[in-house]
């Protein structure tokens, strides 16, 4: 090989090098920075408005307390955790039927009959 055709190898081996690299950074700048900085924006505003009303006296919890649950009747207590799961199992339940018919997917059998016993139609579940 003469040497000319060396320096044009290397030439194009870096310069594709460099082209790679580069789209690799952007495509981890668009994917994940950028959301990363949304979400920390998003914050910080939440953070200020919190620390603004703390300063002028009134403060709001993160999250609304739990009532005591130490004196309350076990009975209530299972009625209230089997309600919550129901619901929180329904919801899932909507957006795996919704999901799959978006998608065009088939649905499942055991979707199908769960939402046949808790009294929802099947199709576009709204």
């Amino acid at each position: 090989m003469l040497w000319w055709m060396w320096v044009v190898l290397w030439t194009v081996l870096v310069l594709g090098a460099a082209a790679f690299i580069g789209w690799v950074l952007y495509r981890v700048v668009r994917t994940q920075v950028l959301p990363a900085l949304d979400e920390i924006e998003r914050s910080g505003t939440d953070f200020a408005t919190r620390w603004n009303a703390a300063a002028q006296g009134h403060s709001t919890p993160l999250r609304t307390p739990a009532p005591p649950a130490t004196f309350t009747p076990v009975d209530e207590t299972r009625a209230a955790y089997r309600s919550g799961r129901d619901q929180r199992q329904t919801a899932r339940l909507i957006r795996r039927m919704q999901r799959r018919d978006t998608l065009g997917q088939p649905q499942r059998y055991s979707d199908m009959r769960r939402a046949e016993q808790k009294g929802l139609r099947h199709g576009p579940l709204v």
